[in-house]
């Protein structure tokens, strides 16, 4: 899934923010289709800019609440002012962009997760991108393509065919 947003804040903070954000791992599910067994593994998220000054951020679709709730956005944030002209311009971006409005049930579930936690184990944790002092705008989100994608088993030496989304 790509995530489309703007991010405003000094050079320094928004360079910050974006070092955290390439530095997000994330549940990617993938269906061997030899058995028909569902698969997880660990993907980076991506972050790139896109067209307008905007960012573009590519993770599994899964990931999608978590990554609202870390970000630490809510429904509307980017009309300051909900106001007409803002709304409007907002579907002219995502028409150019070609990506559509994120759905109300999509920010709902993300205020039920817990964006912040420690480990027991470790002398890790896990944190929001809330203490980085930058003002993330969405603007929308694209949906990836799913298909086949072919790999080979380190162990066997066997060609493996996955389902999965292409990232």
């Amino acid at each position: 899934m790509h995530l489309y947003l703007y991010v405003r804040g000094l050079p320094q903070w928004v360079g910050m923010w974006e070092a955290f954000a390439q530095s997000q791992f994330y549940k990617w599910r993938r269906i061997d289709t030899r058995t028909g067994q569902e698969q997880l593994s660990l993907v980076q998220g991506a972050l790139r800019k896109s067209v307008l000054g905007t960012y573009e951020y590519v993770f599994p679709k899964e990931a999608l609440p978590t990554i609202l709730a870390i970000i630490g956005v809510c429904e509307g944030d980017m009309s300051v002012e909900p106001t007409l002209k803002n709304k409007i311009n907002l579907i002219a971006l995502r028409k150019m962009i070609g990506c559509k409005k994120i759905p109300s049930s999509v920010f709902k579930e993300a205020g039920k997760i817990v964006t912040s936690l420690i480990l027991n184990d470790s002398e890790r944790g896990l944190t929001d991108f809330r203490q980085i002092k930058v003002s993330p705008h969405l603007i929308g989100i694209k949906d990836d393509k799913m298909g086949e994608m072919k790999d080979f088993d380190p162990e066997t030496k066997e060609e493996m065919i996955w389902f999965q989304e292409l990232l």
